[in-house]
């Protein structure tokens, strides 16, 4: 769960500073914001699809009993 965590801590840290970048930065701020951003997402993303306790996404189809 610790590395699930910190994994969550980048993506927010990437996310935050990519909306701080996109409207505060000037038009090249603004660009690397908006990747910092999709980073950020992206990392979410990929965090909730591989939870182990998600039983919407799982790897193999099996069941825990």
């Amino acid at each position: 769960m610790g590395e699930l965590l910190t994994v969550l801590f980048i993506a927010t840290v990437l996310f935050v500073s990519g909306l701080i970048l996109a409207f505060t930065g000037d038009d090249k701020g603004r660009k690397a914001g908006m990747i910092l951003i999709a980073i950020g997402l992206i990392i979410y993303l990929a965090c909730w699809m591989f939870t182990p306790n998600n039983d919407n996404f799982r790897l193999r189809n099996e069941t825990i009993y």
